[in-house]
């Protein structure tokens, strides 16, 4: 994908591709009536992939679904996490990227673009218009719990996207029918009372903060579910609704991470860094290293 510098503010501006792969969709709906809606998008991904460059989307709100996965984002207040059932969501100009591309990722996503004030969208009155472009235009939060409706929205889109003819009016009004439901969901985010529903045990993110604060040291399931007062299957489905990984797969990424900063220090050999986060061997770090992040430690050091 080529890039293309924004003077003005001195970030990328991350240009439009459409494809529709097997890993990825990234679809135009505006032919279907949906004016406002460049972009629909879903990801999933068999193999882990590199992140993307810092970039922005001058007069586009983009919003991200996560489904499945571990994601972490970059922006100006530094790097967030979002796990399922979290939007990410990044008004236009503000720089942001996707750090990671995760194996077994799944994502939904869509670039809303902001009208000119008075104009429609959806074919709506300009004043209906204005309602949901403000809506989205001043989301409240960056990073907040999606809800079923927008999950079943976006699955709709897709569907009706692979089901109706083409070029007919049942297949105009239906998709924009569709859109409009998925961003009168996403509008009404912010008005909905908030959810304890599968909140962590507090013991479980105990156990998270010091997996991150001390991953060199081992953890075994048995002993943190023990820890947890909690059974192994429970503890197991309680650490992946708080993080949405398993314990060994979301250890292994938060020790990645410091390996990563600490190959920062020429001082300190590869194989001193595998030994360091209990790595058998120098070989079994590179291999692991490269799934998560798509590059060696040696690529990564240069």
């Amino acid at each position: 994908m080529s890039r293309l510098p924004n003077k003005e503010e001195g970030f990328i501006v991350e240009p439009i591709r459409y494809d529709d792969g097997d890993d990825w969709r990234i679809i135009d709906l505006r032919p279907d009536g949906c004016d406002c809606i460049p972009v629909l998008a879903s990801s999933s991904f068999k193999s882990v992939r590199s992140g993307v460059d810092l970039h922005i989307h001058p007069e586009h709100v983009e919003i991200s679904l996560c489904l499945k996965g571990n994601i972490r984002y970059d922006t100006e207040d530094g790097e967030c996490q979002i796990l399922p059932g979290q939007l990410f969501i990044s008004k236009p100009g503000e720089p942001h990227r996707r750090c990671n591309n995760p194996k077994g990722m799944r994502l939904y996503r869509l670039l809303f673009k902001i009208p000119k004030k008075g104009s429609s969208i959806l074919g709506l009155t300009p004043r209906e218009s204005s309602l949901i472009s403000r809506g989205l235009h001043d989301f409240p939060y960056m990073i907040c719990p999606s809800s079923q409706r927008v999950h079943v929205a976006f699955e709709r889109l897709f569907k009706l996207y692979d089901s109706e003819a083409r070029g007919t009016t049942m297949r105009r009004l239906t998709m924009k029918s569709a859109a409009l439901e998925l961003l009168l969901a996403l509008i009404e985010l912010p008005k909905l009372p908030p959810s304890h529903h599968g909140r962590p045990n507090s013991r479980v993110k105990a156990i998270i903060s010091r997996m991150e604060s001390s991953p060199e040291s081992e953890f075994s399931v048995e002993d943190m579910a023990a820890e947890a007062a909690l059974s192994t299957v429970a503890f197991i489905d309680a650490f992946k609704r708080a993080t949405g990984l398993t314990p060994h797969a979301y250890l292994l990424d938060v020790r990645v991470k410091r390996a990563r900063a600490d190959l920062a220090n020429p001082k300190l050999s590869v194989a001193a860094i595998a030994s360091r986060y209990r790595f058998p061997s120098a070989q079994h770090f590179a291999t692991v290293f490269k799934r998560i992040t798509g590059i060696s430690p040696t690529m990564c050091r240069r």
